[in-house]
């Protein structure tokens, strides 16, 4: 295999998302902005006693989608949001793509073989390039590299995730064929094997932790955190901003059942545990575990759902370009409402939730849910969660009938007067309500 030059590593650096200037990657903290009748229709919402220890953000979309009405609600604090943080590894894959995609453009072509993108990938050379800051430049990822011959298919008209067609395997009319495809399931022992494409898909929209675990070893901690980031979702320098994930959903077996069971990933490496505002059961038989490799705040994920909305992640090295083919494969793998989805509790059902008060025409959200089982002091609650909506009732006139919105939450605790699922119903039906009379 060809060695690279110095010269050709900066041309390909130049492709390389992580290895920007930081000024022009991260995404704004986004902050309370609104009209003033917004601001009034959601103070009661900030003075509700189930929702002042909660992190929440609110935003309206309807009718600005690109400069929405936003209210935030202890937006900066850092909540354990368990499977909700499964959105970073889906954000991570779908740059790594673009990266490629960006690099393969490049004319005249420098690589282009996935066993070149291997080489590439695990060199130490390349991650002193680039104009980012080099403590944030991904100088582990050398040694824990994406592996990019078992994530993508390169023999596809434009290179991307091996497998089944990202962006249509999950439409309605397929879910049963997929489900019934992958032995409703993912297991460590699935044999064939199950392709990125296929685990990434049950990640988003069931929220298998053998599958995310699985697509996460294949990209490896060290890059998922550069991006992480690079974006400025994580450890963002005006603080706030805590969207990570970071170790196993799901514990990789020390060895294969059967010899004949394919080969298991690489376990994980480089995990982190930043501090959260819940408690867990730690060693000593009390509450005191404030740490977590699991965290998010509303913040966060309220930059992540504004920057998905508007098509600006994974941005092409073209002209003009946008980050629809990215933002379109995410949004298309998370949970949309139909079969084998995993239920939304903002969403809700026809007695609960958003759909008891309106009809829901389009959907998706990513739920986590950590219990007092697992170790939780207090069932917690995390969703993330978009939804467009018509009016079961024709409005006065002068009242929106349409609308596209969404709601965010980080440790949304059960007590003892509601738990975790009446509230977020709760403050879903509100919001709704209060955003229909604007």
């Amino acid at each position: 295999m060809t060695t690279l030059t110095s010269a050709q590593l900066d041309k390909i650096a130049d492709c390389i998302f992580i290895l920007r200037d930081r000024k022009l990657t991260r995404l704004k903290k986004p902050v309370t902005l609104q009209t003033l009748a917004f601001e009034l229709a959601m103070d009661p919402i900030a003075a509700d006693a189930d929702f002042k220890d909660v992190g929440i953000g609110i935003i309206d979309f309807t009718g600005n989608k690109t400069s929405p009405n936003v209210r935030l609600i202890q937006g900066d604090e850092p909540f354990r949001v368990g499977s909700t943080t499964k959105i970073a590894m889906m954000l991570a894959a779908v740059q790594l793509r673009t990266d490629i995609r960006n690099i393969l453009a490049l004319s005249p072509q420098i690589i282009t073989t996935a066993a070149e993108f291997d080489a590439l990938y695990a060199n130490p050379v390349l991650w002193t390039k680039g104009k980012a800051p080099r403590s944030n430049r991904g100088d582990r990822i050398a040694k824990v590299p994406p592996l990019i011959s078992q994530i993508f298919d390169f023999s596809k008209s434009q290179v991307d995730f091996a497998g089944p067609d990202p962006d249509t395997q999950q439409l309605p009319a397929n879910h049963d064929k997929a489900f019934n495809k992958l032995h409703g399931e993912s297991a460590w022992d699935s044999n064939p094997p199950l392709s990125f494409a296929e685990h990434f898909w049950m990640t988003g929209l069931m929220s298998d932790n053998v599958a995310a675990t699985t697509c996460i070893s294949k990209i490896g901690v060290p890059y998922l955190k550069a991006v992480m980031r690079a974006y400025g979702l994580f450890d963002h320098p005006d603080g706030g901003m805590h969207l990570l994930t970071s170790a196993e959903y799901e514990t990789i077996p020390a060895k294969k059942k059967k010899s004949t069971d394919p080969p298991l990933p690489r376990k994980l490496t480089d995990a982190e545990h930043p501090e959260v505002d819940d408690k867990w059961l730690g060693s000593s038989g009390r509450y005191d575990d404030k740490r977590s490799w699991v965290p998010g705040s509303a913040a966060a994920l309220t930059a992540y759902m504004i920057a998905l909305i508007n098509d600006g992640f994974a941005i092409p090295n073209k002209p003009g370009a946008t980050g629809s083919a990215a933002c379109t494969t995410i949004r298309n793998n998370l949970a949309d409402g139909g079969n084998h989805s995993i239920q939304s509790y903002v969403i809700g059902t026809s007695t609960s939730g958003i759909k008891k008060v309106a009809r829901i025409t389009k959907e998706f959200n990513k739920i986590g849910i950590l219990q007092t089982s697992d170790g939780a002091e207090a069932d917690i609650l995390a969703e993330f969660a978009y939804v467009e909506t018509e009016e079961k009732t024709p409005p006065p006139a002068g009242k929106r009938n349409n609308m596209q919105y969404a709601i965010v939450i980080a440790g949304m605790r059960s007590d003892a007067t509601n738990d975790h699922e009446v509230k977020a119903n709760r403050l879903a039906e509100t919001v709704h309500k209060a955003l229909a009379k604007l």
